[in-house]
């Protein structure tokens, strides 16, 4: 009679384990050819929320973001002073499994760090640290 309920309980386990387990293909696949804005008003104090351009975001004054190309190019898109956009172009390499350096050749930016903390193809959970040096 037991039995009967274990091979249930083993498929629906394996299968949340499986949906929360983020491969690194995945993370590729996400955070790769997205331009990501800030959406501010979802921070908390912990982690910054960044979420695609195409998102139905609330008005603004204006949102920050960044792009990743799978070839190392970093796009810090910041706002100038005519309130549009200016491009800053930069260089990304993972530290670790989940700390991503990007650095500025030209400085008009700072160097910082991403601690990745949850990225799917909507939502883009960071921790914005200083560069280590």
């Amino acid at each position: 009679m037991v039995f009967k309920y274990i091979i249930p309980i083993v498929l629906v386990s394996f299968c949340l384990t499986a949906s929360t387990c983020m491969r690194e293909s995945d993370l590729d696949a996400h955070l790769f050819g997205t331009t990501w804005l800030h959406a501010n008003e979802e921070d908390t104090d912990e982690t910054k929320i960044y979420r695609p351009n195409t998102y139905h975001f609330p008005p603004s004054r204006g949102r920050t973001g960044f792009s990743l190309d799978a070839d190392g190019t970093f796009r810090l898109f910041a706002i100038a002073p005519t309130d549009g956009l200016e491009e800053h172009i930069g260089k990304w390499e993972m530290v670790n499994k989940n700390i991503m350096r990007v650095t500025f050749v030209e400085k008009e930016a700072e160097d910082f760090q991403l601690e990745l903390i949850s990225v799917t193809a909507d939502l883009l959970k960071v921790k914005l640290m200083p560069a280590s040096r």
